[in-house]
């Protein structure tokens, strides 16, 4: 049986993108775009990313660089040389796209700016992904994973009460803004599609996190001045209350089973006490909890907060009662009794959990594929569903440099006395 070809099978892609960018290219390489990979001659700084095989070659123990590089060709050039310049602007001739999440100004100290892209090339759509966008005032600061959660905006819904909020869980911000360049890029294409010429996709990576606010940072654009997520009701005394039961705020929105962790939250309110409502019946016909609490109305029990009825004490009884009563059962019979019951609670996945899952497995999720060492990994695949044709198979992230002579010799014609002197000029590795 043929393999699918891509959606993207006649477009080529200049990739340069580090860790703040590779997830791009990736995507386009799995639609079927001839993605190459472009590192300096001593390897991506994704190469030091973790975590780590540490049974793999030095160049091959980044995971992160397997995932994300994966499916695309690599070749190495130093574009901080002339010749390597020289060589780079050859390819953007061959090109249909140059991704880059370089630091603004970067690409222009090298004379690799838009506008010299774009007269080697005049139908290129150029990505750029960087913290802020490559214009206005805080084009060129500096950003970490943290400080783009919290310049975007979703940073200040992890916040406790009065205390500092919480980091974003594993690095993600420049996964958002990768996603978004891959989507941006093909927008672009088809623009070009009209007019034959290229343009500047200018991704910030503050813009592409905000959409995890649950679009509430839109709220002032439509009126809403100080909105926030956060009620915060008080009772009799003027003391601010926590009336998310046993949420995030409480530090109880996780709790610990027999194999591992469930989400769930003690509901309160019109919205989905009702849910919480479900969940001390169940209690009770399993016998954890008796009749005067599974009477407790959720849906209603704001106001009886709100007027001291009850107590915090009460609801941290309560929350120890459930963590007890939780506590005996495994995720799968949590997830079987959510779906019975009607209850907001989910396991909380592990890698390993995801991995061996029979609905991915059912529907071709993960892929195995086997590198030049003879190393193989299962890594994510397709990501959309009900497209045939669409995706090609994965391939694994190539060796620094394992294309180098496949590219500059099949593209630019480069003759092998060529490619010597440029490897003892250390323009290629």
């Amino acid at each position: 049986m043929q393999q699918p070809a891509g959606f993207l099978s006649p477009y080529r892609v200049l990739d340069l993108t580090d860790q703040r960018g590779l997830l791009a290219g990736r995507m386009l390489a799995q639609l079927g775009a001839d993605v190459i990979q472009i590192e300096p001659p001593a390897g991506s700084p994704a190469r030091a990313v973790g975590p780590f095989d540490d049974a793999a070659a030095p160049q091959a123990r980044s995971l992160h660089w397997a995932a994300y590089a994966a499916c695309k060709r690599g070749i190495s050039c130093d574009l901080d040389s002339p010749r390597g310049r020289a060589l780079f602007l050859r390819l953007v001739e061959k090109a249909d796209f140059v991704i880059e999440s370089e630091t603004p100004g970067t690409m222009a100290a090298r004379g690799l700016d838009h506008a010299q892209l774009r007269a080697a090339n005049p139908a290129i759509v150029h990505v750029s992904i960087t913290p802020f966008g490559s214009t206005g005032p805080k084009a060129g600061w500096a950003a970490s994973d943290l400080v783009l959660w919290a310049a975007g905006g979703p940073l200040l819904q992890t916040q406790e009460g009065d205390r500092p909020p919480l980091r974003i869980s594993v690095a993600q911000a420049w996964l958002h803004a990768a996603a978004d360049a891959a989507g941006g890029a093909l927008v672009a294409h088809f623009a070009r599609l009209r007019s034959g010429a290229g343009q500047h996709v200018d991704i910030s990576a503050q813009q592409s996190v905000a959409q995890a606010t649950l679009s509430s940072i839109l709220s002032a654009a439509v009126g809403h001045e100080n909105f926030t997520l956060r009620v915060q009701p008080k009772n009799s005394s003027g003391k601010t209350l926590d009336l998310s039961g046993s949420g995030a705020r409480t530090r109880r929105s996780k709790w610990q089973v027999r194999d591992g962790l469930v989400e769930m939250h003690l509901a309160l309110g019109p919205a989905a006490g009702r849910f919480t409502n479900n969940f001390f019946a169940w209690m009770r016909d399993e016998g954890g909890c008796d009749d005067a609490l599974a009477a407790w109305d959720w849906v209603t029990l704001p106001a009886r907060i709100e007027t001291d009825e009850i107590t915090e004490r009460d609801l941290e009884d309560v929350r120890v009662r459930v963590g007890e009563f939780l506590a005996s059962y495994t995720k799968a019979e949590l997830a079987e009794a959510a779906m019975r019951r009607k209850l907001l609670l989910a396991p909380v996945a592990t890698t390993e959990d995801l991995l061996n899952s029979p609905h991915h497995r059912e529907r071709g999720f993960f892929q195995q594929v086997t590198d030049a060492s003879g190393r193989s990994a299962s890594l994510p695949g397709d990501f959309a569903m009900g497209v045939p044709g669409a995706f090609v198979p994965l391939r694994p992230a190539p060796a620094l440099g394992e294309h180098d002579d496949e590219v500059y010799r099949g593209l630019l014609g480069l003759s092998a006395a060529e490619l010597a002197e440029l490897r003892a000029e250390r323009v290629i590795r």
